[in-house]
């Protein structure tokens, strides 16, 4: 029988294997692969929201595709949480979740496997088999926490803050390609520097781009025709022309007021109509409100060529292709070799590891492929003449190194991957001198009679 730590069992006239989790603590999103449904306790909100976007961050087909729904009697749920989930419910009702069980089960049995090298093609399958599975087209959403104050929260899990455009970039090649079907919500307008969303719109002087201004009235004195403002009529017994000292006693009848002046009190300009200037509270650049970036934001929905993608995954023209790298089979080549090693280990009752070091780069740090792919080629030089003829190599998905070490034992595998980590990060330092935000990650798992090899394929995926 399937346990989940921290999670209830929710019997139900199905026999699905649905859990209720009300502890956060130390959660391990693997051993959500084999239940049919999660509903999230509320009660503890900061931790609810953290587990649900690490669900569907994840790549694991068994686990971002994974019902999950809200158990909130009296809380706050955003829209980004709500459209994350598969519904809010105020009291534990069975037919809402095995519905939705149903559904996704019956359209998982048209997935046939798909691996591609290009991760733009991995984010595009996973957010196409996740809106076929649902029947769920994908919306932005207000969230005055996002970067640009929208987002679209399934595919914002896959793209740091400051990567809006790339985000936008690769929903806009889905509708390029015919896979989505963009219809126009709404529009907004961001810096163009950074493309932030966060701005402060001013009101400044045209002389000297001063927001220490202000603004009255001119009046219209029709007996004498003089105009000027409004200051310049206020007395103590009211309106006082001070042209012909008559007082104003009516609007429309002995005055109006046409328009207004602006004045500076930095350089004492005097104006009528001020420039509008947008302060970008991200990183503080100021620009014309005409200058700013306008963003059109689109719900979309699967095409029928979508569909057919959700159910075989895509390669389209463009992909980033696969450079060779000697010594390293393909991710497809590795996997066979990993069954082989399985049942290998399973029948001599010995022991063997499969190591991986994932090398996280935000898109920026990609762009320039050559640099990329030079970098690529330094790592796996290293890898090659730091391990044994024996060992099975395997460069993956543009950013994680597997290894299969027969028979090493974990001591060595460990301080093994500690060294290449270790030198990886320095040749990254070097490469990338200014630039902090890169992630490294080095693990294993060993192999044994007890290893079953669709777990521990789950498990390399999210890698």
């Amino acid at each position: 029988m399937l346990m989940i730590p921290g999670g209830k069992k929710i019997q139900n006239a199905g026999s699905f294997e649905i859990f209720l989790i009300t502890d956060y603590q130390d959660q391990d999103i693997r051993n959500f692969a084999l239940a049919d449904a999660l509903v999230l306790d509320w009660q503890q909100p900061d931790h609810a929201k953290a587990l649900l976007k690490e669900i569907r961050s994840s790549f694991i087909e068994s686990i971002y595709l994974l019902p999950v729904f809200i158990f909130n009697a009296d809380g706050i749920v955003g829209d980004t949480e709500r459209a994350l989930s598969d519904g809010e419910l105020s009291v534990m009702q069975e037919e809402p979740i095995v519905k939705v069980i149903r559904q996704v089960k019956k359209r998982r049995e048209d997935f046939t496997p798909h691996e591609t090298n290009s991760s733009e093609n991995r984010i595009l399958t996973k957010l196409f088999r996740y809106m076929y599975t649902r029947d769920k087209a994908l919306n932005p959403e207000v969230d005055v926490a996002a970067h640009m104050g929208y987002e679209y929260p399934l595919i914002r899990l896959h793209y740091p803050a400051g990567e809006s455009m790339e985000m936008l970039k690769i929903l806009r090649r889905g509708t390029d390609t015919d896979f989505f079907q963009g219809t126009f919500v709404d529009k907004t307008h961001v810096c163009p520097s950074c493309h932030s969303g966060h701005l402060n719109l001013r009101e400044v002087c045209t002389k000297c781009a001063s927001a220490h201004i202000s603004s009255e009235s001119l009046i219209h004195h029709f007996v004498c025709a003089y105009m000027g403002p409004e200051g310049d009529f206020m007395t103590k017994q009211g309106l006082v022309c001070p042209k012909c000292n008559r007082q104003l006693r009516h609007i429309g009848v002995d005055y109006d007021k046409p328009s207004v002046i602006y004045r500076c009190h930095d350089c004492r300009h005097e104006f009528q109509e001020p420039d509008i200037t947008a302060l970008c509270l991200n990183c503080k650049t100021v620009t014309p409100v005409e200058n700013l970036k306008e963003i059109v934001l689109d719900k979309y929905l699967l095409t029928d060529l979508g569909r057919d993608a959700a159910r075989s995954g895509i390669k389209v023209e463009g992909e980033e292709r696969e450079f060779t790298i000697p010594g390293f089979v393909n991710f497809g080549t590795f996997l066979t070799f990993l069954r082989f090693e399985i049942e290998r280990v399973k029948v001599s009752g010995k022991e063997s590891q499969m190591g991986s070091v994932s090398l996280n780069l935000p898109a920026r740090l990609r762009s320039n492929r050559q640099q990329f792919e030079r970098l690529v080629l330094d790592i796996s030089d290293f890898i090659r003449n730091n391990t044994d003829s024996s060992d099975i190599l395997s460069f993956a998905s543009d950013n994680t190194f597997f290894m299969i070490f027969p028979e090493k034992g974990d001591m060595a595998v460990e301080k093994m991957l500690y060294d290449f980590r270790t030198s990886i990060e320095k040749l990254l330092v070097n490469t990338f001198e200014d630039e902090s935000e890169w992630n490294l990650a080095a693990q294993f798992e060993t192999l044994n009679a007890d290893t079953e090899y669709n777990t521990l394929i789950n498990q390399v995926k999210t890698i």
